[in-house]
């Protein structure tokens, strides 16, 4: 073991946490912990480069025994959360690891603790049906809410048709809502799948009673989305069902519009019986319909309105980032993002997006928003700063010099990057330095 450096260590120690090798993790943490940190310590700081400690390892692993060391005799904390905001008891379930989850409820794991998605949410996304089960037969909130949604919201999104039976069964709620005022059938179809699939957990949806004419966060009706990503199959349905084809969207545009700009004619057909005649379009036909759009295309977009919403979520974002939300300040700044921002508005959005990764040490993450960030906005010191935090989280100092010296070239009287540049430049030489 002298002969191996720090990250080798790591590795080895969080290797054994994922194997369930617990006389070596143990032996690993009293070796590391030996010049007075302590064995709890270390194994409460050490993570993989997700920000996977060794609990949250075990846990997705299934290494009961490991997590038993862990949580009652170090007393480490049960509900932490790594770079992703999962929990240990989130990856239990994501991972079908049923025992492992049952002991981490046992011993004080809060389904609540991770607000990006519960685990539900994990056990539905991945299709664990034993899993969903045993966690709802101690209690879960069938409709237990996070950012990204419902063990619902899960299901329909990656189009688990078998555990939207049983989530129903047990009374989920079809029309509930996440944080970014998305139904399970909405997110479900912005996926942008022509599949049998999703036509077959569409129907489930609507039998349950999700309501048809519902709008969700970019302003759409279902009969809207269904004509924009050329989804027949749901739209006669959600017809059938009575939706109302004549809502518009936020910019005056109708849904049989859309579906002639798709050159979708089956369609057109569908919906032209049941739509209002639109004044703007002299031949009220389906062929004028097709032939209008097609020479004229859609309503021009409301840049004024763009402009507003755009301006509304980024106010979100920044409170939700005052109370350290980060995760959901990140998700808002990616709604905003897609609203049609000007470069330079669009190279901040990147750069409090990569800010609020860097808040979780999420460096995999805050990196490529920081490196887009800098080719909008190349004379950008901040973008440099972005940049070489990212490298700082990813252990990799070389690169975050170069980002902090091109940052400080760009501003040379900027405390903040030479402060970052040394505290880079000494990391590199410990990193170079051989392990005694």
């Amino acid at each position: 073991m002298e002969a191996m450096g720090k990250q080798q260590r790591e590795e080895v120690l969080l290797r054994a946490a994922s194997d369930g090798n617990l006389r070596l993790l143990k032996k690993m943490a009293r070796w590391m912990g030996s010049g007075g940190q302590g064995e709890a310590a270390v194994l409460a700081a050490v993570e993989d480069g997700e920000g996977g400690r060794p609990l949250h390892l075990a846990a997705g692993a299934g290494r009961v025994e490991v997590c038993r060391y862990l949580v009652e005799d170090l007393r480490l904390d049960v509900n932490q959360l790594n770079c992703q905001g999962h929990t240990p008891l989130y990856l239990s379930a994501y991972f079908g690891r049923a025992a492992a989850a049952t002991y981490l409820l046992d011993h004080g794991a809060d389904p609540l603790a991770s607000k990006l998605r519960s685990p539900l949410y994990g056990a539905a996304m991945q299709g664990h049906c034993e899993m969903l089960e045993m966690l709802l037969s101690r209690g879960l909130d069938v409709d237990l809410n996070s950012v990204q949604g419902t063990a619902l919201h899960a299901a329909a999104c990656y189009k688990q048709h078998g555990m939207m039976k049983i989530l129903l069964e047990h009374h989920a709620d079809p029309n509930k809502v996440c944080y970014l005022n998305n139904t399970p059938l909405s997110l479900a179809m912005r996926q942008r799948d022509m599949s049998t699939e999703l036509l077959e957990c569409a129907k489930l949806l609507i039998k349950a009673g999700a309501d048809v004419n519902f709008i969700d966060l970019d302003g759409d009706s279902y009969v809207t989305v269904a004509a924009k990503f050329g989804y027949p199959g749901i739209m006669k349905c959600l017809l059938d069902a009575g939706a109302n084809p004549d809502i518009p969207d936020e910019y005056g545009r109708t849904p049989v519009e859309f579906a002639a700009s798709n050159g979708s004619r089956d369609m057109v057909e569908m919906l032209f019986p049941l739509t209002s005649p639109i004044s703007t379009l002299p031949d009220w036909s389906i062929d004028g319909i097709i032939s209008h759009v097609k020479h004229y295309g859609l309503k021009p977009r409301d840049k004024q309105k763009c402009a507003k919403r755009r301006t509304e979520l980024k106010q979100k974002a920044l409170k939700a980032f005052k109370e350290e939300e980060y995760f959901i300040a990140a998700l808002l700044y990616s709604c905003a993002i897609t609203l049609d921002p000007s470069p330079d508005e669009y190279a901040t959005l990147l750069a409090n997006r990569s800010l609020c990764c860097l808040r979780t040490k999420n460096g995999r993450a805050a990196l490529p928003d920081a490196t887009m960030c800098r080719r909008v906005r190349p004379f950008w010191p901040k973008a440099c700063y972005r940049e070489g935090s990212a490298f700082m989280l990813l252990k990799d100092y070389e690169k975050a010099c170069k980002a902090f010296a091109d940052g400080l070239k760009l501003d040379p009287t900027n405390g903040d990057l030479a402060n970052a540049l040394r505290e880079a430049q000494e990391a590199a030489k410990d990193a170079r330095r051989p392990e005694n």
